[in-house]
């Protein structure tokens, strides 16, 4: 291998323009062996903010003696020569020493391509948990020395990961890459080099050979016919599986029985025999995933019957897939078929990837996309995107283009689906045959929309995590959009020399009469101008819908909150609303007839004779009609937005903060008409659980939202002795959040302490992602002199890997905002202490939050107070997890105590002990009842 030059840099900021380099580290290397090392602190000219001195280290007297860039550039440009260039996203490290004429035809390296095609299932991409992932022991400490030499490290285990791909892979990427600059272009050019001469190792293919087709469709045989009439349950035989000495007790090392379990998993079976449907309440610790199962699992054997089990998040479905069903099948010896069905765009679908392959990318980010792709099926054949790191809005785009997502797309026109190959008609098939379906909300709630034609048939589900189901049904029957997405979907279609219909038409010269060819291209030459057109008004109309956001806030500049505003009838009354109203009549008018010479353009293609037409033209077609559904979503959707109100409808303009990106949004205003029909009207037992349905009216609250009229309902306390297990402490002292300076201080004050005093252990949960970046930067200073490391949710890691690294930390404090409000399972002493920020009240002028409280005569008492209650026992169920725990739950927002609402939060508490005093107090306390159980 020829010497490579790893380098890193620390600047002041993110921007090549405006931001400077104050810091430059180099390591030249040559495979195992390192021939030098340059570094060099630069001063910047300019003030190094806090953040950046917290991030780096480097502080602005460390620089002030520094040589400035142009003192130092020819010195990096000498050491690194024609060397190729390696750096973890290298382009930015590029971006800023590339003004100063240096390294401008150097080959480059960019570890972050590599791992992302190498490494295709990592959770994270940084250098920090690639380093930690692959035993790299070199620190990545935003030092740029260390990174440099932590970069050089991972190198060498990501070059050595390289060499054991296929021949035939390494050659497609060298290949595929030839016609841009890629990352991962000379890499695997050079391991290709090194592999040329040895045997290639060829995949076997996930398709069963063409004789395995009866075997295939015997293994994914139907359910058959369910039993009339339905055989009930024998409750007593269930309850004793659950019963000391019994099979559970049995199997399980540390089983307890619990009441509690028992009474759920006899209410359920009841509602299963007699049809009828159920909200149960169970607290923590019931064990609830077992209470549904074992019901669940003996309705579908006994009966023939496919039971449908639906979660909100993916922890639970992981769960209950990988552990929870496994251990019951081999507690009782049950031979349980069990099928995982997602949505389409979840799925690959081989027949686009394959096109993709024979096409070639058009960009870094597609040949990035199909490189981890072709990695990652190498290994497993599932087809499943929730095995492999998507990295960002552009990866999951592409991903979406080779997916199933084609309702168009059918067995009867894929010879991939006959050979077993598909994925997503492989689960499709295995749900068809399983006794229990596991899927999400989200699908569930598809399936409602699509007239239930998602999910085999069925008439028993049991909705775990229940008090999501409106969220999650509100979230699938929304609509977003963006000029981003406009302008992607315009990009796709492209036109009489790219895109889908430049691509359709090359198609099609070998297969059309020179006539039809003629006429063909005139359509599609007209449908290019259309869409050139559209492009233009589109842009109009959000220029002016820009302009009407920008008046709303009197030509304020956007807070770094973004801007939400709802579209109501008397906006459309506005005078900068004509404006609107003008430029989307053009968009309206060009949309209509660019989506009625697409449907011109799709049936000429598909009523082709069938042996005149390629997989690749089907395909083609195919997509093209996936684009024309979203063109006509857009239409429709925009023109109920700008010109007709829909009673049912919450519209509303956003300029969402972060991007600063306009987006136009859609979402329903009532869920439970539609719960009703579909739900509650046609099954025939629907089981609704959670810990937390209830509030201080019961069920009520629950049952108005979903129109859950008819169903019978049971709530169940937890098995944990909360009065000798928490402490909860209400803080008497501080000041209310409406003092947002001095409540602030405090919060900040009151972590600090409390955290030195319990030595971590601690979760705090914020309502406002905003207060915990501010939290966070004037707490982490105070916390890690003492030893002690915090941990802020949205630092780039996923929920899983904070809270993996949570419980791996000695002594930590972990900051979440309103997803770690639940989900968060942290048994044992890691966990110790949850402190309650502020109450959490939904934004009240959410649009959605707003456009339902208008739908109550006392919004704050009916809707806001009860949301709020739901998400604050959540809060509170964090802490206790096992029968052994003992913590601390600390509430800072004296509106518990001091407004007439503060009972019923507390009044929504299992009963524990109970403590109101000064701010200065809690530290003490705490410790002293964490000590009390040690």
């Amino acid at each position: 291998m020829l010497s490579i030059v790893a380098l890193d840099i620390e600047t002041t900021g993110l921007d090549p323009v405006h931001d400077a380099i104050i810091e430059i580290g180099a390591v030249r290397f040559n495979g195992n062996h390192v021939e030098g090392e340059w570094t060099s602190l630069i001063n910047p000219n300019k003030v190094i903010t806090p953040f950046i001195v917290q991030l780096t280290g480097i502080t602005n007297d460390m620089v002030h003696d520094a040589p400035p860039i142009q003192a130092v550039i020819q010195q990096l440009a000498d050491f690194v020569g024609d060397s190729p260039v390696l750096g973890h996203n290298v382009q930015f490290d590029l971006s800023f020493l590339r003004r100063y004429k240096i390294l401008k035809t150097n080959p480059v390296i960019d570890t972050y391509e590599l791992a992302s095609v190498l490494l295709p299932t990592a959770s994270r991409y940084n250098l920090g948990a690639l380093s930690k992932q692959l035993g790299v022991l070199q620190p990545a400490t935003h030092r740029a020395l260390d990174d440099a030499r932590a970069t050089y490290h991972l190198f060498l285990q990501l070059y050595e990961t390289g060499l054991q791909l296929p021949t035939g892979i390494l050659s497609e990427f060298v290949r595929l890459s030839e016609s841009f600059h890629w990352g991962g272009s000379w890499v695997f050019a050079q391991a290709l080099k090194a592999r040329i001469h040895q045997p290639v190792k060829v995949k076997p293919t996930p398709i069963p050979p063409s004789g395995a087709n009866a075997a295939w469709r015997q293994v994914y045989s139907a359910v058959a016919s369910p039993r009339n009439p339905a055989q009930p349950l024998n409750e007593e035989q269930m309850c004793k599986l659950l019963e000391p000495d019994g099979p559970f007790d049995h199997y399980f090392k540390q089983f307890e029985h619990r009441e509690q379990q028992v009474g759920m998993l006899r209410a359920i079976s009841q509602a299963f025999s007699d049809g009828h449907h159920l909200l149960i309440e169970a607290g923590t610790g019931t064990g609830k995933s077992f209470a549904y199962l074992i019901p669940a699992a003996f309705w579908a054997l006994q009966n023939n019957e496919r039971v449908v089990i639906s979660t909100n998040t993916i922890n639970l479905q992981d769960q209950l897939i990988k552990k929870d069903i496994p251990d019951l099948c081999r507690a009782l010896s049950l031979n349980l078929r069990v099928a995982v069905m997602k949505g389409r765009t979840n799925y690959l679908c081989p027949r686009r990837l394959e096109a993709l392959r024979q096409r070639g990318p058009n960009s870094v980010d597609e040949m990035r996309v199909l490189g981890k792709i072709l990695v990652w099926q190498l290994e497993s054949d599932s087809g499943d995107r929730g095995e492999i790191n998507l990295n960002g809005p552009v990866e999951r785009d592409i991903w979406r283009r080779l997916s199933s997502e084609d309702e168009n797309c059918h067995a009867e026109n894929c010879n991939v689906y006959a050979e077993g190959g598909c994925p997503f008609y492989r689960a499709r098939a295995l749900a068809q045959s399983a006794h229990l379906i596991i899927v999400n909300h989200a699908l569930l709630l598809a399936d409602i929309g699509a007239g239930n034609r998602v999910i085999p048939e069925y008439s028993y589900v049991v909705i775990d995590e229940g008090h999501h189901l409106e969220s999650a049904t509100t979230d699938a029957l929304s609509f977003k959009v963006t000029q981003v997405d406009v302008i992607r979907l315009i990009r796709e279609l492209g036109g009489t020399s790219s895109g889908l219909l430049g691509y359709l038409l090359t198609l099609l010269k070998d297969i059309l009469q020179p006539a039809e060819l003629a006429g063909y291209a005139n359509s599609v030459e007209h449908a290019t101008s259309l869409l050139f057109r559209l492009d233009q008004s589109f842009h109009g109309f959000f220029d002016e819908m820009g302009e009407f956001l920008s008046e709303r806030r009197n030509g304020r500049p956007v807070t770094g909150y973004g801007q939400e505003e709802r579209i109501l009838p008397a906006t459309r009354a506005l005078p900068v609303w004509t404006n609107v109203e003008v430029s989307w009549d053009e968009v309206h008018d060009t949309a209509n007839l660019l989506l009625n010479l697409l449907a011109e353009l799709y049936k000429t293609g598909s009523t082709l004779p069938e042996e005149n037409t390629s997989e690749d033209l089907q395909d083609t077609l195919n997509t093209l009609s996936s684009a024309y559904r979203r063109l006509l979503e857009i239409d429709v959707q925009l023109n109920g937005l700008v010109s007709s109100s829909g009673a049912d409808l919450i519209y509303w303009a956003q300029i969402q903060p972060g991007n600063n990106q306009l987006a136009l949004n859609v979402a329903p205003l009532h869920v439970g008409p539609l719960m009703e029909r579909h739900l509650w009207r046609e099954k025939k037992s629907v089981v609704l659980t959670s810990a937390t349905l209830t509030t201080n009216d019961g069920f009520d609250y629950l049952r108005s939202r979903l129109n859950a009229h008819t169903a019978k309902e049971l709530q169940l306390g937890s098995p944990f002795d909360y009065e000798k297990a928490t402490l909860l402490f209400l803080v008497n002292d501080i000041p209310e959040p409406n003092d947002a300076v001095g409540y602030q201080h405090a919060v900040e004050q009151s972590l600090i302490q409390l955290g030195k005093a319990t030595q971590g252990r601690m979760l705090a949960l914020f309502t406002s992602y905003t207060q915990l970046r501010r939290t966070s930067t004037n707490i982490s200073a105070a916390l890690g002199e003492a030893g002690i490391t915090v941990f802020e949710q949205g630092d780039g890691a996923s929920s899983t890997t904070l809270l993996e690294s949570f419980r791996e930390t000695e002594k930590a404090v972990l900051l979440g905002t309103r997803s770690f409000w639940e989900g968060v399972d942290v048994p044992g002493d890691a966990l110790s202490v949850v402190v309650i920020v502020k109450l959490p009240f939904d934004v009240p002028s959410d649009p959605i939050i707003a456009s339902r409280s208008e739908t109550f005569e006392d919004p704050f008492n009916e809707y806001q107070i009860p949301e709020a209650i739901l998400r604050f026992r959540q809060g509170f169920g964090r802490l206790i997890r096992t029968q052994t725990d003992r913590g601390v739950v600390a509430i800072l927002d004296k509106r518990i105590l001091t407004k007439n609402y503060g009972h019923a939060f507390l009044d929504s508490l299992p009963a524990c002990q109970v403590q109101k005093g000064p701010m200065r107090d809690l530290p003490t306390i705490a410790a002293g009842w964490l000590e009390q159980g040690n």
